[in-house]
């Protein structure tokens, strides 16, 4: 896949500050490594102005959400607020909570940043291929013509896209998994060299697709202190048996099953400190498939003490709860 020793720490270019509801935030842009746009990511701090001790920090991972338009600004809020559209998906996938914001009052030094193919490093409408476009003109015709139609016909298309994204990686020897990794570690050494942050407590957490940015991160790096994975977390058998078309690519990457299975790859450096929570009723995971993954993950730490793993009920989300499950564990943990 790729590995941190190929990872530069990218010059970043910091923007406009803002400081609401106790959280202090900065714009940071770095290169990519690619052609592609720069990266944008928040950083968010607690606003404790004149504070000179390092706090721990939480790279967080934003989801797939089955939006491409978004990528930071599902889990976090930047200088103008909450996005449109976002209240709408927080709503329905994590009880219409920042996740940044309940990390940042936890205390942490909070990153998130968009990757390719999401938010600022989102794939532009006019190198869409026609097929794409196609898709989303389908489902969202030119009239009317609005920006919510448009970033809702975006979207339609983008999940079109995803697949020859996919192809594309695999015929130019790596994967959609693998490109977003490599953006994953550069952010992360930008965490690490960012002035206020303890760079032995940094810990990486994200939920669904995040979950699996999160597997891969703790695969290739050895520098984050623990790992919080949320309903991210099954047995490839159990994807393979009718719930692939659900999966997003950032868990498949071809060949990788014939050597390790989706557990094996988040213990791979245990004992290293590990939260995964599960959903009960799941739509992405069957019960069998996300309690066998449960058993790999337990022989792999036996006897660390150093792997938790929580079941909420409910669907796949990421529930209030399980934020303050999750937040509650870094404390004790990072």
């Amino acid at each position: 896949m790729t590995d941190e020793s190929a990872a530069d720490t990218p010059e970043v270019t910091y923007g406009r500050s803002w400081v609401r509801h106790g959280v202090a935030g900065r714009e940071l842009t770095w290169a990519a490594g690619d052609d592609g746009p720069d990266t944008e990511g928040w950083l968010l701090r607690p606003d404790h102005g004149g504070e000179i001790a390092a706090r721990p920090a939480v790279l967080l991972m934003h989801a797939h959400d089955g939006v491409k338009f978004y990528g930071k600004e599902k889990v976090a809020d930047g200088p103008d607020g909450a996005s449109p559209g976002v209240p709408e998906l927080r709503t329905r996938g994590y009880e219409g909570r920042s996740v940044a914001t309940g990390l940042v009052h936890a205390g942490f030094v909070v990153l998130v940043h968009d990757v390719f193919p999401w938010g600022s490093r989102r794939v532009p409408w006019p190198e869409l291929p026609d097929r794409a476009a196609a898709a989303g003109y389908a489902a969202f015709p030119p009239s009317p013509d609005t920006p919510e139609i448009r970033r809702r016909r975006y979207d339609a298309a983008a999940r079109e896209h995803e697949h020859g994204l996919a192809k594309t990686a695999a015929l130019t020897g790596t994967s959609l998994a693998g490109t977003v990794v490599a953006e994953d570690l550069r952010a992360l050494n930008v965490l690490l060299a960012t002035d206020g942050v303890d760079p032995y407590r940094v810990a990486a957490a994200g939920f669904s697709g995040g979950g699996a940015r999160v597997a891969h991160l703790l695969a290739c790096s050895t520098r984050l202190r623990a790992g919080v994975i949320t309903a991210m977390m099954s047995t490839f058998a159990d994807v393979a048996d009718g719930r692939a078309d659900d999966t997003t690519w950032l868990m498949i990457t071809p060949g990788l099953p014939a050597v390790c299975d989706w557990p094996e790859i988040a213990a791979c450096q245990a004992p290293r400190p590990l939260l995964v929570q599960f959903a009960l009723d799941d739509s992405h995971f069957g019960r069998r498939g996300m309690r066998d993954s449960e058993a790999v993950l337990r022989r792999a730490y036996e006897g660390s003490g150093a792997l938790t793993t929580q079941w909420f009920a409910g669907g796949h989300r990421f529930s209030a709860g399980m934020q303050v499950g999750a937040a509650q564990w870094l404390a004790r943990n990072v």
